[in-house]
């Protein structure tokens, strides 16, 4: 079972709770191969294909768990009940790394229509990105994603690094956005009778900015600013710095080239060749935070 990637806590029982000559088999692999769990959004937990965190896990040898939810927002991922949780079970068991997706779904459909409401009842004229960036700045929403952050990094702070101090957090930026304005297909050839459930195929960006916004052109600029002078610059950098010690991220934004249309599945999720190139990128990331003894385990692609 160590050599299969996990999405259930159940699983791990069997690994920690064993025999005595079990654990020691357990121990010993792990004394130079990593334990990492990758927890998010939809980019480590979509089911359409193999996601970002499904790829990661497969370039790491070594005991791997996935969890989370498709369309989850931080505000649900790390809520201070999640973060609790969480920190419970990565302190309980020697886990040595926590990789983190959350954050692009808090700004997205509804909670962006909220910010431009009377644009939304068409009371407005239509503005610039920039202009309409600047509304963000003023609705104090990346505040409240880094609040998020910042729950979820104390729990595991307080509870895991100060048990563990080899132990880390890594996060990731998203990769500036190419089919604006695009839904999703969802049938049920690639997700199964899920798809007959279904009825938010996107767009989940430009769906309610195209009431703001002159145009899809428009809204790839403003999604660039959303993505880094906001989530990058106002949520991820801040606690790369207050929380030095044990986080970091990966900025996909500036490491990976996914301008070519056909790696995106979507306004918002690369496809799955897509995904692959942003395996090395976050991989390195995870690699340089692991114990130098482990750090042979990852590789940068499968």
């Amino acid at each position: 079972m160590v050599g299969e990637v996990l999405t259930r806590w159940e699983q791990t029982r069997p690994l920690f709770n064993g025999s005595k000559r079990h654990r020691k088999a357990v121990e010993d692999f792990l004394a130079s191969r990593p334990a990492i769990l990758w927890h998010g959004d939809s980019w480590f937990s979509t089911l359409l294909y193999r996601n970002l965190a499904v790829q990661s896990a497969g370039a790491i040898e070594g005991l791997r768990m996935i969890t989370g939810a498709p369309g989850a927002q931080a505000a649900k991922l790390f809520s201070a009940s999640a973060a609790k949780q969480i920190a419970g079970r990565l302190h309980g068991d020697p886990w040595d790394l926590i990789c983190i997706s959350a954050g692009g779904n808090d700004a997205l459909s509804d909670r962006l229509a909220a910010v431009y409401e009377p644009w939304m009842k068409g009371r407005k004229a239509k503005i610039s990105p920039e202009a309409a960036f600047e509304l963000l700045l003023q609705d104090k929403l990346f505040d409240r994603i880094r609040e998020r952050y910042v729950v979820l990094l104390d729990a595991i702070g307080d509870k895991v690094h100060k048990k563990r101090p080899h132990f880390r957090v890594v996060g990731h930026t998203y990769a500036p956005l190419h089919r604006i304005g695009v839904s999703g297909d969802l049938t049920i050839k690639n997700i199964g009778l899920l798809a007959m459930l279904k009825d938010d195929v996107g767009p989940w960006l430009y769906g309610p900015m195209k009431r703001v916004l002159e145009s899809t052109d428009a809204g790839a600029v403003f999604a660039r600013l959303l993505l880094k002078s906001g989530f990058r610059d106002q949520v991820l950098a801040p606690c790369a710095k207050d929380y030095r010690a044990f986080f970091s991220f990966a900025d996909l934004g500036t490491d990976v080239n996914l301008a070519d249309e056909a790696l995106w599945y979507d306004e918002i999720h690369p496809t799955e060749a897509g995904f692959a190139r942003c395996v090395p990128a976050l991989n390195a990331r995870i690699r340089d935070a692991l114990p130098a003894k482990k750090q042979w385990a990852v590789g940068l692609s499968q």
